[in-house]
C-alpha cells in the first residue's frame, strides 16, 4: 500500500525488484526498480532521481495516472467480484 499512496500523490518510486512490486513500478516510468541486496544499485537510483529533478517530476506524474488508472477502489472492487465470479463465491 505504502508504494501505491506514495506514487498516488506523485512521488516516484525506488523499490526493490522483487515479488509483485515490478507490476506496480514500471521501472524507467512511474519510478525505479533496484536489485535486492544490492545497496550499490539502490544508491544509483536514488542519485539518478536526485540529479535529475525534471525526470522525477515526470515520473511522478506518470505515477498518478498509473494509480487513477488502475488502482482506484472502484477498479478494485470490480476485479475482486470478477474473482469471486470465476471461483462461484458470487
Amino acid at each position: 500500500m505504502a508504494i501505491l499512496e506514495a506514487m498516488g500523490r506523485g512521488v516516484p518510486v525506488i523499490a526493490a525488484r522483487l515479488g509483485g512490486i515490478p507490476e506496480v513500478v514500471e521501472d524507467g516510468k512511474s519510478g525505479l526498480l533496484f536489485e535486492p541486496g544490492n545497496p550499490d544499485d539502490l544508491r544509483k537510483k536514488i542519485r539518478y532521481l536526485w540529479e535529475r529533478p525534471e525526470e522525477s517530476k515526470k515520473m511522478g506524474r506518470i505515477a498518478i495516472k498509473k494509480v487513477a488508472g488502475n488502482y482506484t477502489s472502484d477498479i478494485y472492487y470490480q476485479r475482486l467480484m470478477e474473482i469471486y465470479s470465476h471461483v462461484g463465491a458470487v
